[in-house]
């Protein structure tokens, strides 16, 4: 059900952020650059992941970089599980512009308002994604080990 999908997500978000670790800590020279490098590497990810920037809104100069991000496939996941096929209710008074102003707001329309579209809007696609990146970071941190032995 939603709760073990949730639970997959999270592991899944998790470890794709610990092997970006890895493979940060494993290929800079020194511990200097890692504290520089590491943590604006992460929070350019956690931008570019769709939390403070809609997709929409990100410029085409960097939108790649969301294929990149492990925030943008857990965040994306995590928003489906929670919206996909669920009918939102409205307050008395509240006014509505999501999905024609009607209540109550139809699951699908908020994820279309958030900018969850294309490949992001399948779930599986963001399961696949989050092992891919984990494997290839893995891997990566597992080369460059190798090379400083």
């Amino acid at each position: 059900g939603p709760f073990f999908m949730f639970m997959l997500l999270f592991y899944l978000t998790l470890t794709s952020a610990q092997s970006i670790g890895f493979l940060l800590s494993a290929s800079l020279p020194s511990l200097q650059v890692a504290l520089v490098l590491a943590p604006t590497i992460s929070i350019f990810f956690l931008i570019m992941g769709g939390f403070y920037v809609p997709f929409a809104n990100i410029p085409l100069f960097i939108r790649w970089s969301i294929y990149l991000s492990f925030a943008s496939y857990g965040y994306s996941g995590l928003l489906i599980n929670e919206y996909r096929g669920r009918d939102i209710p409205c307050g008395a008074d509240v006014s509505i512009s999501i999905g024609g102003g009607e209540c109550p707001v139809k699951g699908e329309d908020v994820l279309e308002a958030l900018g969850i579209t294309g490949l992001f809007s399948k779930m599986w696609f963001n399961i696949l994604m989050m092992i891919i990146l984990q494997a290839a970071c893995r891997v990566g941190a597992y080369i460059f080990l190798r090379r400083t032995s």
